[in-house]
């Protein structure tokens, strides 16, 4: 990132507002010199005290650390001309997660045909991979859910809004105090929640929350206000996703259920160890590669052992499979000559 420097208004035009969020404002601008529009991230007035604009630009610089392709870029910090942190990224064109589970939950057939199971699950396998990649370097992000994933309109991945990640290795660089919560009750861990010192395991939660929501089309907890959510996220076990079921999609994979449930343990020793070993789970799932531990999967395991077996030795298995199938046929036969003739 380049040096602080003011904000110049001849560089960036103002095009339009693309949302809020706790700490900033984001707009559309074009950037004059070069000629792209990106989109500029600027600390909301009314909060503009020394430990949010501290955060702010703790945002920017973990932003700008994490070189990842599922990871928006920062192309520049500056103030602006009443001495507000800003920070310009690249503009993602597309919609969030929770807009397409909104729009898969309604029913809409042609989201639900290009959308799929598996596709879903790539999708959600490129936030996994800009996750631990930050893990990787010491960075938790702290807030992962459906709002804060972008699909881009070429089919691209980014997890966003990085406000509240916490840089590990940075001495002073949790600003937040100890025992205050922050973040999305809804994708948040019990002891995220609780107020205990961050580890990457919350992520790990969030991550399975996420999923839970874009697989199931379902928020892993009912709640008709805040403390209600809070309460069932320390005290109550979501509802196996297995079970919930879309007259569209039907019912999600068992296999992909299992990931979830272990994702979202409420006892953080009993997720995944790091977001490394559930990608590893992940790519398994999408190979066909499923561990048998109940009937559906126990089918769906050995349906892959007979694929795998036809793709390498595929002239051995048309040859073999007549000779194995012709006693099983002799014995339909016989069966049935004998109750037509009583």
């Amino acid at each position: 990132m380049q040096q602080v420097r003011p904000f110049l208004w001849d560089r960036y035009k103002e095009l339009e507002a693309l949302g809020e969020g706790g700490m900033g404002k984001v707009v559309k601008a074009q950037d004059l010199g070069l000629e792209r529009e990106v989109a500029i991230k600027r600390l909301r007035v009314e909060i503009g005290d020394p430990e949010n604009a501290q955060r702010f630009l703790l945002e920017a610089k973990a932003t700008g650390q994490l070189e990842h392709p599922n990871i928006p870029p920062v192309y520049e910090l500056g103030k602006d001309e009443d001495g507000r942190p800003y920070f310009a990224l690249k503009l993602v064109r597309g919609r969030s997660l929770q807009q397409l589970i909104a729009g898969l939950k309604a029913g809409d057939a042609q989201l639900h045909e290009e959308f799929s199971f598996i596709l879903r699950l790539q999708i959600f396998q490129k936030v996994c991979e800009a996750v631990a990649y930050a893990h990787e370097r010491g960075i938790i992000h702290r807030d992962i859910k459906p709002d804060n994933v972008m699909v881009g309109d070429l089919g691209e991945v980014f997890l966003m809004d990085w406000g509240l990640a916490k840089d590990q290795q940075a001495a002073g660089a949790d600003v937040t105090q100890a025992g205050i919560f922050m973040g999305t009750p809804m994708y948040a861990a019990p002891e995220q929640i609780s107020g205990e010192k961050a580890t990457p395991s919350w992520d790990v939660y969030a991550l399975g929350a996420t999923l839970y929501e874009w697989l199931s089309l379902k928020p892993p907890y009912d709640g008709a206000s805040v403390r209600d959510i809070l309460t069932s996220v320390l005290t109550k076990k979501p509802t196996d996703p297995v079970f919930h079921f879309h007259p569209v999609q039907g019912r999600m994979p068992v296999e992909m259920s299992r990931l979830i449930m272990k994702a979202m343990h409420k006892d953080a020793k009993k997720r995944f160890s790091s977001v490394r070993e559930m990608l590893d789970e992940i790519q398994n799932i999408l190979n066909g590669e499923i561990q048998a531990v109940c009937p559906c999967t126990v089918v769906k395991s050995s349906f892959h052992g007979v694929s795998r077996i036809l793709d390498r030795y595929p002239i051995v298995v048309f040859l073999v499979i007549p000779w194995l199938l012709y006693p099983l046929y002799a014995l339909i036969m016989a069966l049935w000559h004998y109750f037509k003739t009583g």
